[in-house]
């Protein structure tokens, strides 16, 4: 939707040049709101690719294999949106495969093909993208090579302190113990004061 707000400003004028000064007063008299509606269309690769060399703004959403078209203004930002579900291809979180090496390495070609032409890949099931914008965006909420990342186990406090240990004595020579970490610290924490 589209919201317009109109406001009154009473502002004060210099005596001498006429020029407006400070705001007094700002009311909102009234307020606009314009549902926007873009009506999809089922559409062929082919006649995508048309619409793709032309450089038209576009919307292509993806349901089970279909892809469905709209024509939108370039300044839309759908990035941000939660229009179907959550984005699968998300790094660290969600998909292990979001890689651009080979599928046999565990990767996915849509990210070695910089998230591009949602029909061009028929794992994608569901998804969508937009082109020809402002702000492009490309959403996969329904893969067939989506492969979860493992939840990683939390390390614990012996781990944690053992994992500071050995760093410190990689990075000085004198640290034997966490004691000597400990002092260390403290040092530096002084000389920074």
């Amino acid at each position: 939707e589209t919201i317009t707000s109109i406001f009154e400003i009473k502002r004060k004028v210099d005596n001498k040049t006429n020029r407006p000064l400070n705001i007094i007063s700002k009311n909102k008299v009234r307020e606009e709101v314009v549902p926007i509606s873009f009506p999809l269309v089922e559409i062929t690769a082919s006649k995508l690719a048309e619409y793709r060399k032309n450089k038209v703004s576009s919307f292509v959403l993806k349901v089970n294999g279909k892809l469905f078209y709209t024509q939108i203004p370039d300044s839309i930002s759908f990035v941000s949106a939660y229009i179907m579900n959550e984005h699968q291809c998300t790094a660290g979180r969600v998909c292990s495969r979001l890689s651009a090496a080979s599928d046999k390495d565990g990767g996915c070609r849509k990210v070695r093909d910089h998230a591009r032409r949602i029909e061009k890949y028929p794992w994608i099931t569901h998804g969508y993208e937009t082109f020809g914008t402002k702000h492009d965006c490309f959403v996969v909420t329904k893969c067939l090579h989506y492969k979860e990342v493992p939840r990683r186990r939390k390390k614990t406090l012996g781990e944690i302190t053992h994992s500071k240990l050995a760093l410190a004595q990689f990075v000085w020579d004198d640290i034997v113990t966490v004691k000597d970490l400990n002092k260390r610290m403290k040092l530096r924490k002084k000389s920074y004061s």
